[in-house]
């Protein structure tokens, strides 16, 4: 698991602070500013409407109908009657019609919208056009045509048409609206008011103050009647043929780009009027978030250096304190903590101080009833065999000079003292026959020689303070070569105590009188023998170490 400081953490919650507060607060700056510039399109986009729409749309609704109303209810309009000598009319203008002629075609002339003004006659599909369309086909049938019957099914009501191609030669796409004539109830003909669609253009360009608005005029249908888009596909394709009949507006997304919608129903054939907007802002929204990325890396900087020196003096004794514990973790129990404050740390290095104190106080109490209690084991080990008397407490001593010389922790120090007063323990299974004899042992006695380290392994490891002292005793016979015994283990599987040991051990082998040797080998002999043994039986690094203890006649026993 990986460790992470308290100085790390205090950073890492300060930057985090900061970093999601200014994360947070340029959002809501980023979606205020993206929803007032949509709410400010939406506004522009409904005054465009309202201002088509009010403004012109039903003025000219308004007058349109108050024309046709207005001549279908003429007292000359209902009391004409063509006479019976005259041809059938289309493209000409009879004598007695002369005088209402003069007046359409004044007004046609004064009402710009007014392509036709007209008269269709039921009696025989006669029509009368102010201004005359020379172009009219001579068997054209007013009664015939869809807007005459429409009309004559509104039974008095005005009627609007759809667009329809002229019957003429103009060419133009026209829309009527027009009213039945009735006399006593009886259907006369009908009054029509023709206007060009070109004209639906024409307002929307007119009255278009927002240039970056798409508008459009559709039917019922969806289809578009009038636009001033240039790209009239792509805004029919994406938009106008998913809208629905009520007055709304909406966002939607075509290619990362924003576009509003917002529409309008008219009083026409369930007719629509829709302005699309490109939102356009995307660039301006797209400097505002580099901009608050900036601010937020640049006061999260700043926040992690004040987060860094901050908590570097604040957390100053802590260190302190973690650094002794370390040190009282490598077994130094006589290293204390200095108070240098009144705060909470100055309390807890208090504390921790007098908690050593106590634990010091704890552990030599236990250390001597440890000593006791490993003494009364070894002097077991000296009732079996002779020349053991004395090796022990020689082996301990040397050991610890090796440990001094080697640096080795205190806790390491005190479990190899314990290994070294009890490394044969185990030669209490052995008979004392096999361990006293003085002749050359046979193989199946120096087998029985050689399990001492398992039984003084498996005679002590349960005890627990004398856990770690049970397996250095274990590996004690191991040769780096891996020739030794009980397990054949290699180097670096063998404990350093129990190199250690077995160095301490070999010098006292060679140093002190032995039932199967009749002298003790001399300093020179030693020397040469410790180094043959390096590398083979014994750590070269702990045999060196042995060595410069013997040139400075540090082994005196």
């Amino acid at each position: 698991m990986i460790k992470i400081s308290v100085k790390t953490k205090i950073i890492c919650l300060i930057v985090f602070t900061i970093f999601t507060s200014n994360i947070f607060l340029g959002y809501l700056n980023y979606r205020d500013s993206e929803s007032l510039a949509i709410d400010i399109i939406k506004e522009k986009n409904e005054e465009e409407l309202m201002n088509i729409s009010e403004y012109y749309f039903n003025k000219l609704i308004f007058d349109m109908e108050y024309v046709v109303n207005y001549w279908s209810e003429s007292p000359d309009i209902i009391g004409y009657n063509k006479p019976s000598s005259t041809s059938k009319v289309v493209s000409y203008i009879p004598e007695d019609f002369e005088a209402i002629y003069e007046q359409w075609v004044g007004l046609t002339r004064s009402m710009h919208d007014i392509t036709w003004l007209y008269y269709a006659l039921e009696s025989d599909g006669s029509i009368y056009v102010a201004p005359v369309d020379a172009s009219m086909p001579l068997d054209y049938d007013a009664r015939t045509r869809d807007w005459y019957q429409g009309t004559v099914q509104q039974a008095g009501e005005i009627f609007w048409t759809e667009p329809y191609l002229d019957a003429g030669d103009s060419g133009k796409i026209l829309q009527t609206v027009s009213k039945a004539v009735y006399e006593s109830g009886v259907l006369k003909g009908v009054i029509g008011v023709d206007i060009e669609l070109e004209k639906f253009t024409e307002i929307i360009n007119n009255l278009s103050f927002a240039k970056n608005a798409n508008i459009f005029l559709v039917n019922q249908s969806n289809e578009v009647i009038a636009h001033n888009s240039s790209d009239i596909q792509f805004f029919t394709k994406n938009f106008i043929e998913k809208i629905s009949q009520s007055s709304v507006t909406e966002i939607q997304e075509i290619n990362r780009d924003k576009y509003i919608i917002s529409w309008t129903p008219l009083s026409i054939n369930n007719w629509k009027l829709i302005a699309i907007t490109k939102t356009g802002f995307e660039a301006d929204l797209r400097e505002m978030k580099i901009r608050v990325f900036l601010i937020v890396l640049g006061t999260s900087l700043l926040s992690v250096l004040f987060a860094f020196f901050g908590s570097k003096n604040l957390l100053r004794p802590l260190n302190r304190l973690i650094i002794i514990t370390k040190e009282v973790g490598r077994g130094n129990l006589n290293i204390r903590s200095v108070v240098r404050s009144n705060d909470e740390f100055g309390a807890l290095s208090k504390s921790f101080n007098n908690m050593l104190e106590q634990i010091n106080e704890l552990m030599a109490e236990r250390d001597q009833n440890y000593i006791k209690t490993v003494k009364a084991l070894a002097n077991a080990i000296e009732a079996s065999d002779e020349y053991t008397r004395g090796h022990c407490d020689r082996v301990g001593i040397i050991s610890k000079k090796l440990m001094k010389k080697l640096n080795l922790p205190e806790r390491q120090r005190a479990q190899l003292e314990f290994a070294c007063i009890l490394h044969d323990i185990g030669k209490i299974g052995i008979p004392e026959s096999v361990l006293n004899k003085v002749e050359k042992l046979t193989q199946e006695e120096y087998d029985l020689i050689k399990k001492h380290p398992v039984i003084g392994y498996d005679m002590i490891k349960e005890v627990e303070f004398l856990k770690e002292s049970s397996e250095i005793l274990l590996q004690h016979h191991e040769r780096i070569d891996g020739k030794g015994y009980p397990y054949h283990l290699t180097d670096h599987q063998i404990r350093i105590e129990a190199k250690i040991l077995a160095v301490a051990d070999a010098y006292d082998a060679m140093s002190s009188f032995r039932i199967y040797r009749s002298d003790v080998l001399t300093d020179q002999e030693i020397v040469k023998e410790l180094i043959n043994s390096k590398g083979k039986q014994l750590d070269a690094h702990i045999v060196e170490a042995l060595l410069e203890l013997i040139r400075n006649n540090e082994l005196e026993l």
